[in-house]
Order: structure tokens, then C-alpha cells, then sequence
């Protein structure tokens, strides 16, 4: 928290950290002008089942009798009735993301809930002021859940939707994509520490759960989330780093992201020149 309670360089949503590390350009013209894109059919679907199996944990963590078919009828509510436009046209119909909100809603509370101790769901952090040399970052969100490890310590739980969100190893078993994701849960859980008043030492965690037709999900683990946020005294963390930028307004284009398109990008074709 900053003790001299200076005005923060801007307010910046949790969810949107890995887009600014992707494309910052991109990131300055979605959160700090207010360019939007309609949705995809991808991001309603994600949406759709974190309602449902935030509702059915929710009901476990109030001591509730929870019951798989209350928690799909929430993520298909959520579904056929978004809060932001929707615009189908990345190959997902809304037929086929009816029938993958009932199929992940069912797997995760079937298959993940029972092993899960969760403390927290959807755990809302209203402003986390983090200072730094350039100025003060204000970060807030809401914390998919914090868990408690058999030992004792706490840690979070993310869950993820996607085509790609699980892998194989090398075993032939199946662990949640953690790659990229260490940002996110790291600004996460700096969220949860703050909201809780507790500390988050155990592992943050991805639930995998993939919008594929065998629907597998898994999880997958990130020893250390804090580090690459806050440095260690011989590099910077990424949130001195973003200060920077935010302090100077200079923020790097990247028009070889994954991302780089008008699809993804509200700026794309009415004020970006570098993808040309």
C-alpha cells in the first residue's frame, strides 16, 4: 500500500496485465481510451461456465448442498443472456457453447470441486496500491478462488477455458498450460493477499478446462508468481516496469502478437500503423 496516499498513475484491471506485456499499444488503447470489441463466442463460453462453478463452490464454502444440474443451469443462464455483446464468429456456434457449458460445468464440479478445499471465490480486491519509483499502480479484480493445501498454506486457483488449455505429458497423463499465465496469478494473488489480510504461500494454480470435443480437463502449477512481478533487487518486476511506461506514455507496439488483428484489436484498423 502507498503511505502517502499519491494518486495512482492509472487504475489497472487485473484480468488485463497479460495483454499489456503482449501488445502494450494494444493495452493503452482498450483500458486507458475505452476502445471495446464485441466478444467472441470463445469469451462468452468462459464467462458462462466461471459463473456456474463459482456458484457451485460457492455453495460448498456456505456450508450449502450443491448440486451440479443448479450450477450448469447458471452457466447456460449466463450464456443465452451475456452482459456485452457477442459476436459469433470464431467457429463456435451457440448451439455447440450450450453443449460445452454443460459438459465443463458437470467435469469441473464432478471431477476438480471434491478436491479442492477453497477459502475464497471470486474474492473482489476494490484498489491495491503498489508503489513504485515512477509512481503508484492501482490493480483491481476479483480472485477466481484461494485454496488451502493439505499442509496448511493457501494459495489460488484460476480457472481457464480454451481450445489449448490443457497438454499432454510426458507421461500420457494431462496438466493445465501454465505458460503465460504466471503474470495474471501473480497480480492475483498480490489481490487475494490484500483482500484476505493473509498470506499466499502455497503454489498458484490453472484449472485447465478445455472447449475441445473430449472436454479434458487438468491442473497445473506455478511454484513462484510474485517474483517476476516484484523483482528480486538485481532486475525489475514487471509492475516497475509497467509504471514506467504508464509514468512516460510510451507504450511499445507489437505487431507480431498472436493477437495482432481486428478481431482481437479495437485499434487495429482505425489507429495502428504498425502491423502495416
Amino acid at each position: 500500500m502507498d503511505p502517502n496516499n499519491e494518486e495512482p498513475l492509472a487504475v489497472v484491471r487485473a484480468s488485463s496485465w497479460p495483454s499489456l506485456f503482449d501488445c502494450a499499444y494494444k493495452w493503452y488503447w482498450q483500458n486507458l481510451m475505452g476502445l471495446r470489441s464485441p466478444s467472441g463466442g470463445a469469451a462468452a463460453l468462459g464467462t458462462a461456465v466461471h459463473a456456474g462453478t463459482a456458484a457451485y463452490d460457492q455453495q460448498i464454502l456456505d456450508g450449502k448442498f450443491a448440486q451440479i444440474i443448479d450450477a450448469v443451469d447458471v452457466a447456460r443462464d449466463a450464456l443465452a443472456n451475456p452482459r456485452d455483446e457477442v459476436l459469433w464468429d470464431d467457429g463456435l456456434t451457440p448451439n455447440e457453447a450450450d453443449a460445452l457449458a454443460v459438459k465443463l460445468t458437470s467435469r469441473y464440479c464432478a471431477e476438480v470441486a471434491p478436491t479442492r478445499t477453497y477459502t475464497a471465490v471470486e474474492l473482489q480486491c476494490t484498489a491495491l496500491d503498489i508503489a513504485t519509483q515512477h509512481g503508484v499502480v492501482r490493480v483491481t479484480g476479483t480472485t477466481d478462488r484461494v485454496r488451502q493445501l493439505e499442509d496448511g498454506r493457501k494459495g489460488i486457483s484460476d480457472v481457464k477455458t480454451g481450445g489449448r488449455a490443457t497438454e499432454k505429458t510426458a507421461t500420457g497423463g494431462r496438466r493445465a498450460v501454465t505458460k503465460g499465465h504466471h503474470i495474471q496469478l501473480g497480480i492475483y494473488t498480490l489481490m487475494a493477499e490484500q483482500a484476505s489480510g493473509e498470506r499466499m504461500e502455497g503454489p498458484a494454480e490453472i484449472i485447465g478446462l478445455q472447449t475441445t470435443k473430449d472436454t479434458p480437463c487438468a491442473t497445473g502449477e506455478i511454484s513462484d508468481v510474485k517474483t517476476p512481478l516484484l523483482g528480486d533487487g538485481k532486475f525489475p518486476g514487471l509492475i516497475e516496469i509497467a509504471a514506467g511506461m504508464l509514468k512516460s506514455g510510451v507504450f511499445p507496439p507489437n505487431p507480431k502478437s498472436m493477437l495482432c488483428s481486428a478481431k482481437y484489436c479495437p485499434a487495429h484498423a482505425s489507429h495502428c500503423k504498425y502491423h502495416d
